[in-house]
């Protein structure tokens, strides 16, 4: 008898297919109630420092360049208060393989992949994150599948996204394209089951580690530099990957003491259920998953 592939049966499965397509058992880090243990799941599933920083090299992930932007740091002191306008400096993380930070996500989450015996890996995503999950696939030798939450109820695509798409076809994908709801993530799940795949979407502890390099490059460029760690670091913040990944790295270098500013793009007024809203937005969100798992 076939299974059944409807909404209501397939994410009644949900949790079981997130562990076959993982091999990770959430519960394991629960506490009763609504409580749940975040460190332990990062040192028991998650990567080292030492591991991740041999991994990414390895598949495209440099030590991005650290460059001062010395007009705007002018521009600022010009208009600040006296003794006010700090330096300001960009780490170029489209120096990576695919272009963003977020290939360092995509390098641990296809690397678990491959450990594993996994043949192909899906990503669950509309712009950067697919592009790097395929390119990291195509690096390994293992297939790819990209999911995109793409048209409007007119099948109208977003630009950005469908500039990804190709971005992705090209390393070798499978892109998937969906109308905006939940069927995005009934179909994520369905492919996941049908494939057996290794999910490596945004949605797991690889994904938040991957990011930890990042911070802790930073923090080691800005002693080497400067002599010091850097005062505060702004990223982007949309589901709080980044915000959290960053964060950790640059603890684990040893700037406890930095500031971490999470900066995200102001969508009031915008209603991402309507057509017409939908497709104003032209841009990239920064967007890296959730701090704690989906299945949780």
């Amino acid at each position: 008898m076939s299974k059944d592939m409807s909404y209501e049966a397939i994410n009644a499965r949900k949790n079981q297919i997130m562990k076959d397509a993982m091999r990770i058992s959430y519960e394991d880090f629960e506490w009763d109630g609504i409580g749940f243990d975040y460190e332990k799941m990062m040192r028991e599933v998650g990567y080292s420092m030492e591991e991740m920083r041999q991994i990414q090299p390895d598949n495209g992930v440099v030590e991005t360049p650290l460059l001062e932007i010395r007009n705007l740091t002018a521009l600022a002191r010009k208009y600040a208060p006296e003794g006010k306008g700090a330096r300001i400096f960009i780490k170029d993380e489209a120096c990576n393989a695919s272009g963003s930070f977020k290939a360092r996500l995509a390098a641990i989450s296809v690397q678990q992949a491959k450990r594993l015996g996994y043949k192909g890996v899906i990503a669950a995503t509309s712009g950067n994150y697919g592009a790097a999950v395929a390119a990291q696939a195509a690096m390994n030798g293992l297939k790819c599948i990209v999911v995109q939450e793409c048209y409007d109820n007119d099948k109208i695509g977003q630009p950005e996204i469908l500039e990804k798409q190709r971005i992705c076809e090209a390393y070798g994908a499978e892109v998937v394209q969906l109308t905006v709801g939940p069927e995005l993530f009934t179909t994520f799940l369905g492919l996941l089951e049908e494939t057996g795949y290794f999910n490596a979407s945004l949605y797991t502890p690889f994904g938040i580690a991957g990011v930890e390099t990042l911070g802790y490059e930073l923090a080691v460029q800005c002693r080497q530099r400067l002599g010091k760690h850097p005062d505060a670091v702004v990223c982007t913040n949309a589901g709080g990957g980044n915000l959290t990944g960053t964060a950790r790295g640059l603890i684990k270098a040893g700037a406890v003491h930095t500031q971490v500013i999470g900066a995200s793009i102001d969508l009031n007024g915008l209603h991402m259920a309507s057509d017409h809203d939908f497709n104003k937005k032209s841009c990239t969100t920064g967007h890296t998953g959730f701090a704690i798992p989906f299945v949780t």
